[in-house]
């Protein structure tokens, strides 16, 4: 799988077929310990929005990984905080910078083999900036 820029260039090669059972197996698995592991606020917030990228980067479905990641990293920070989680203006922050979300989501650069999650800062940053500027 592979996700083209409106050009037609390639802008991002995903998991392999043959990968996406195990890295999902494995998401999964740390979701789980995650949901039972206690947390301070800013550990919530940085676990949600990893979530939410190593999700997308694993790119699993044909279409609706963006949707389905955000929609998760929403769940996790109400399964941490409680319902009022689900306030968060973070899908609108997501919309009104989306060329930005979609940069920094492209940092780690083009293929699922090497990513370098120590370029995510950017993109982590954005949820916890959701509740400065909704």
């Amino acid at each position: 799988m592979y996700i083209t820029a409106p050009d037609g260039s390639i802008e991002y090669v995903a998991a392999s077929p043959f990968e996406v059972e195990t890295e999902m197996k494995k998401f999964y698995a740390d979701l789980t310990v995650l949901l039972e592991t206690e947390m301070s606020i800013g550990e919530i917030f940085y676990f949600a929005s990893m979530i939410h990228l190593v999700f997308v980067k694993t790119h699993p479905w044909n279409d609706g990984n963006g949707r389905s990641a955000r929609l998760i990293e929403k769940w996790f920070l109400a399964q941490k905080l409680g319902e009022k989680a689900w306030f968060i203006q973070s899908e609108k922050m997501y919309y009104n910078q989306h060329q930005t979300y979609y940069s920094n989501i492209r940092l780690l650069v083009l293929e699922y083999p090497t990513l370098d999650y120590n370029k995510a800062l950017p993109f982590l940053l954005m949820l916890p900036n959701a509740l400065f500027k909704g």
